[in-house]
């Protein structure tokens, strides 16, 4: 079983929903408590690796985790990183007026398209589901990798529209593997 965890609430998530993405921003002070209580809540689960990503919020996220978890290996993976937002990066999301998880969607901006960083996270999984069938994954990243892994794991949409899912903060996503 996988269990990917969206980190816990950031100043960014929290002022406009500022696009952070390749950024290494903190977590809030809201976004520890929620670390916590999911900390707390996966406390009792036997996870085998651990695979997150390397910027500043997600490892914030995994501490708590690492708590209950000591001896957990933890591997940092560059795929797991958000989207990266290239020219719009750091403006509130106030600034796309165009739908920027529906791939069809023309994007005025340079930045990393919904194919590129899906072909990116199916290299992650193609690799680590290879290695570590039916085993109990933890991976700890963001809002649009968990986007883009519950369609790699259920299909990509026929309209190109993956709006349809969202994984709140330091909430978990269950998928098979």
């Amino acid at each position: 079983m996988i269990y990917f965890v969206r980190h816990g609430s950031t100043y960014d998530n929290e002022n406009n929903n500022i696009l952070s993405g390749h950024n290494s921003v903190e977590l809030s002070k809201k976004g520890i408590e929620q670390a916590k209580e999911t900390a707390t809540k996966l406390k009792d689960t036997q996870f085998d690796i651990c695979f997150c990503s390397p910027l500043k919020r997600t490892q914030q996220t995994l501490k708590y985790i690492l708590k209950y978890h000591k001896n957990l290996p933890v591997v940092f993976d560059d795929r797991l990183k958000e989207r990266d937002y290239g020219e719009i990066t750091n403006m509130p999301s106030s600034v796309c007026k165009f739908e920027r998880w529906n791939a069809n969607e023309k994007i005025p901006f340079k930045m990393e398209s919904i194919p590129e960083m899906f072909d990116r996270i199916a290299s992650f999984y193609d690799e680590i589901l290879n290695k570590y069938k039916g085993k109990n994954i933890l991976i700890v990243s963001h809002s649009g990798v968990a986007r883009l892994s519950y369609f790699y794991f259920n299909g990509k949409p026929k309209d190109g529209d993956y709006t349809n899912f969202k994984l709140n903060n330091a909430d978990v996503m269950q998928l098979e593997n």
